[in-house]
Parts: C-alpha cells; sequence; structure tokens
C-alpha cells in the first residue's frame, strides 16, 4: 500500500469521526440484497434476475444543508465486497412522507480504492440512485432501489447499466 492511499485514508478516516458531531450530519449503514441487473443500450434491454443472493454493504455520510422538507446534502459513499472498497462523492436529495423516505443521489467523478487493487481514479463516470424505504424507527427501515451506471467517455448516456436491490439500513 503507498504512502498516499495510507494518508488518504486517515483524512477519510478522521473527518468520519468528525464530522457526524456535526448536526446536520446523516450517516447510513446499508446491506443491500441485488436482485435484477442489466444493460440497456440504443438497440436493446437485456436484464436478468439474480439466481443467488448475496450481501454489499454500504456507508453513507451526508452533510445536509437543511434538516426539514426537502433536504439536499453532500458526502461520500462507500461500497464494499469484503476484498475491495471504493469511496466516492456524492450529492443527496431527500424527503419523507409519512413512514416513507425518499431518497435520491448522483455520485462519481472521483474513486479510492482500497483492498487488494488500490487506487485513485477521476472520469466522466456517473452512479445515480433513487429509493424508497419504510421507516420501522427514525434509525431503521427497509426497502428497494435502483442504481444506474453511466460512463459516458466509453459510450453515450443512451447505453447504461442498472441494478435493483433490496435493502436494510441504519440511520445515525
Amino acid at each position: 500500500m503507498g504512502k498516499k492511499t495510507v494518508i488518504i485514508g486517515l483524512v477519510v478516516i478522521l473527518l468520519g469521526a468528525a464530522l457526524p458531531a456535526a448536526a446536520d450530519s446523516q450517516v447510513d449503514i446499508g446491506l443491500h440484497i441485488p436482485y435484477y441487473i442489466g444493460i440497456e443500450t440504443e438497440d436493446e434491454d437485456a436484464g436478468a434476475a439474480l439466481d443467488y443472493a448475496f450481501l454489499v454493504p454500504d456507508l453513507k455520510y451526508n452533510y445536509f444543508l437543511n434538516e426539514s422538507g426537502i433536504r439536499l446534502g453532500v458526502g461520500v459513499r462507500l461500497f464494499t465486497v469484503i476484498l475491495e472498497s471504493m469511496v466516492y462523492p456524492i450529492v443527496t436529495v431527500e424527503t419523507d412522507i409519512g413512514q416513507f423516505r425518499l431518497s435520491g443521489h448522483v455520485g462519481g467523478g472521483a474513486f479510492l480504492f482500497f483492498g487488494l487493487f488500490n487506487s485513485i481514479e477521476t472520469g466522466q463516470i456517473v452512479l445515480p440512485e433513487v429509493s424508497v424505504a419504510y421507516r420501522f424507527s427514525e434509525s431503521f427501515s427497509i426497502g428497494t432501489g435502483a442504481g444506474f451506471f453511466f460512463a459516458p467517455e466509453v459510450g453515450d448516456f443512451n447505453n447504461f447499466a442498472y441494478v435493483g436491490d433490496v435493502f436494510a439500513r441504519f440511520t445515525f
């Protein structure tokens, strides 16, 4: 592991420990189970239900600019598949309608990979996601969502990959 990766990792850990103390910050820990994956191009839409279930843990940190109504926040998202993890910046919009939380965010542009492969990458890669969750309490919800993968430098916005998932989320 390079010195640059260790320094960036320490900065992320220190910020992650310090920022949740702010009143408008939110940390979400999620366990996702993908159930459908596909790709859409100008010519066709090919998708398939997954034959087996596997967990994809994630951690999402947002600093919300307002705390009521429609909330707008900036933060980072971390996905891990245990041996490899990826962190990238996000912009989030969410609102509550009764017991349901509607959430959407867009991320990408810069990525920190760590695990078996350690690297900092940049590129025109956009990762939007939309979800709806039923909140059993202020700190626990279950829901479903769809994530998308756009890489305009590889193709155009008419070509994209997508995945549907169900999740359990703990919010602090």
